[in-house]
């Protein structure tokens, strides 16, 4: 409480006196404010007790971000940012993009909706294995089997080292164990950060075997179809690609990396008969190396979720500002036009820092 009082006074205070102006990494009239979400809901607080509350934002929470910017933004396609980008052309006006990851049905449910009733474009960067199917994303499987052994009294730490160990992988490459205390985020957290995707894949096929999951936490996340996709791509929504299957391409082998950037453009293609020039690395993650793959397959511009940026290729790495249900909101939970304005600004950014390496490595 004393710590959401706090950054709602020194945002007030800055946004007031002008000198949040003086915190701007960029100014919004040469390199647009791009906000990105993932799942819009309809209850957050029911919503948050099964699933990754960081990735939720109510319908009404979204509606007011998307108001706020409406009224101090014009919000632009991102078809049209990177052409203006492209050819150098100012903005005349702070402008605004609005995205959302991963490609989650309540996407099309809820904010399609909001957005098409108030003429407002917006971007979906999708995974194209899951479109059409009932399946979910490892990171949500992983999320749900570690939250549901929590839930049931055990200790979710033993739960996956046991598990990794009759599946001969090395939990060496894990010396946080035991610090950890027990928070299913931030083991999944660890756990991506250490294992490809094929390693986390199989981890989760063990799990699933001992813990059972909810299954109300799995319909929340299914994922669109083809025809939502075509629908909102007819109406104004500019799709992209999150990859095949959202694996971390920094982790992966080359050859991965080439097939997930690859494939999934030719199937967005095949199936909106469209060309698809956007594309959002999963978790930011990207280095040198990697926006070079992602040129070589075609695509015109890349979107990472903090503010680094290849000198030698910028349109491939757009900074973006990911939000939530709690992102923006006052000491009394409600929606602050300040705090918003603080991180348009990249004021609560800490200095630039990013979690993520961007740095050129060899690869497989």
């Amino acid at each position: 409480m004393l710590r959401a009082l706090s950054k709602n006074v020194i945002a007030c205070a800055c946004t007031w006196s002008g000198a949040v102006r003086l915190f701007a990494r960029t100014d919004p009239t040469v390199m647009p404010f791009i906000v990105g979400y993932h799942r819009v809901v309809e209850n957050f607080e029911e919503s948050s007790k099964r699933t990754i509350p960081s990735m939720l934002i109510s319908t009404t929470t979204f509606e007011q971000h998307v108001d706020w910017l409406a009224k101090r933004f014009q919000i632009m396609s991102v078809d049209e940012i990177g052409r203006r980008l492209r050819s150098g052309q100012r903005f005349g006006r702070p402008t605004a993009a609005i995205t959302f990851d991963d490609g989650y049905a309540d996407v099309y449910h809820y904010a399609f909706p909001i957005l098409r009733r108030k003429g407002l474009p917006a971007a979906v960067f999708v995974v194209t294995s899951l479109i059409g199917t009932s399946q979910m994303q490892l990171s949500d499987r992983l999320y749900i089997v570690l939250k549901q052994r929590q839930l049931s009294g055990n200790s979710p730490e033993m739960f996956v080292m046991n598990a990794m160990e009759n599946l001969g992988m090395p939990v060496t490459r894990l010396p946080e164990w035991g610090m950890l205390g027990q928070d299913p985020l931030r083991l999944l957290t660890l756990l991506l950060n250490r294992f490809r995707h094929d390693e986390i894949r199989a981890l989760i096929g063990t799990l699933e075997l001992q813990q059972a999951t909810n299954p109300r936490a799995a319909d929340e996340m299914a994922p669109m179809s083809w025809d939502m996709l075509n629908e909102m791509s007819a109406n104004g929504i500019t799709i992209g690609s999150h990859t095949k299957s959202h694996a971390l391409l920094t982790s992966e082998r080359m050859a991965t990396v080439e097939a997930e950037v690859i494939e999934s453009k030719h199937v967005l293609e095949q199936h909106l008969r469209r060309p698809v020039h956007h594309f959002a690395y999963p978790d930011g993650r990207c280095n040198p190396t990697i926006v070079g793959a992602i040129k070589k397959a075609g695509y015109e511009y890349g979107y990472t979720i903090c503010h680094w940026r290849d000198g030698h290729d910028p349109l491939f790495t757009i900074p973006r500002k990911m939000l939530w249900e709690r992102a923006a909101v006052n000491a009394l939970s409600r929606f602050s036009g300040p705090i918003m304005s603080c991180h348009v600004s990249g004021m609560f950014d800490h200095n630039g820092f990013c979690e993520h390496d961007h740095r050129v490595v060899r690869y497989e």
